[in-house]
């Protein structure tokens, strides 16, 4: 009870509400995930031109296979911790 009466003093005082810090929390979350989905393409894109010009045609396609198969664990690794951390 006396936790409501304290959220609806700061809501009278001008204050930003819980609702709207969430909104914005996850607001500024979704921005950064959008940012760093293109950052992740471009450097992906950019790892694999720098494979092409570095390293002879024969050992190319290993060598980008390699860091395919790393970047597909990474991204499992961090989904699957997202996924154990939100269940606890």
């Amino acid at each position: 009870m006396a936790d409501t009466k304290i959220e609806e003093e700061k809501s009278k005082e001008g204050g930003p509400t819980p609702d709207m810090a969430n909104y914005f929390r996850n607001g500024m979350f979704f921005i950064l995930m959008i940012l760093l989905f293109i950052s992740t393409i471009h450097f992906y894109f950019s790892v694999t031109d720098a494979v092409s010009r570095l390293f002879e045609y024969r050992y190319k396609s290993l060598v980008t296979a390699g860091f395919s198969a790393s970047v597909i664990a990474v991204v499992v690794y961090l989904l699957r911790y997202m996924m154990l951390k939100k269940g606890t």
